[in-house]
């Protein structure tokens, strides 16, 4: 699925028209979004499950170079490890983050993230992380204007990590503001 969502970014990137030009958000201004992710769960002498999510962002510009956002998001498909003997799904991740953002032109920007999580997994056969979890979480990523006030983004971020276990997300979204 992900060569897939990259073809999809890079493809409308090249289709966007060369004159779509963002003017520089306004501080203030707002923005919401929807995200589709891969969740990452690795855990010690298990191996690696790779469920999916589908996210909501709900962001407020302060100034050009940072903002703030919540974000939720809730498990859509399941994976397994140790041989399918263990289930693991994605119930929520719930996080309130401060956003870093570096322009590199008009319509390019990369970003980093830091906050917090809250989430909770479900897994079967005594997995490490199951039940609620908070964590302090960091990512980093890139957001490419398609239009005036829609915007594509890539995101990696580490959610969770503990001395056994470890929850990434690989993500693709839009984002628009208002």
């Amino acid at each position: 699925m992900k060569p897939i969502a990259i073809a999809a970014v890079l493809s409308t990137l090249a289709l966007a028209p060369a004159h779509a030009q963002m003017s520089q958000p306004v501080p203030g201004s707002m923005y919401a979004g929807v995200s589709f992710s891969q969740v990452s769960y690795e855990e010690s002498g298990r191996g690696t499950a790779k469920p999916t999510t589908l996210g909501v962002t709900l962001g407020k510009v302060v100034n050009q170079n940072f903002a703030l956002e919540g974000r939720f998001a809730t498990g859509i498909t399941d994976d397994s490890v140790g041989g399918g003997a263990q289930d693991v799904s994605v119930d929520f991740f719930l996080g309130a983050y401060a956003k870093g953002i570096l322009p590199l032109s008009p319509r390019i920007a990369l970003y980093g993230i830091a906050g917090i999580t809250y989430g909770d997994l479900s897994g079967s056969g005594g997995l490490r992380f199951s039940g609620s979890d908070a964590d302090v979480s960091y990512g980093i990523g890139g957001d490419f204007v398609v239009g005036g006030t829609t915007s594509l983004n890539v995101e990696w971020a580490r959610l969770f990590s503990a001395t056994d276990y470890k929850v990434d997300t690989v993500s693709v979204g839009v984002n628009f503001r208002f």
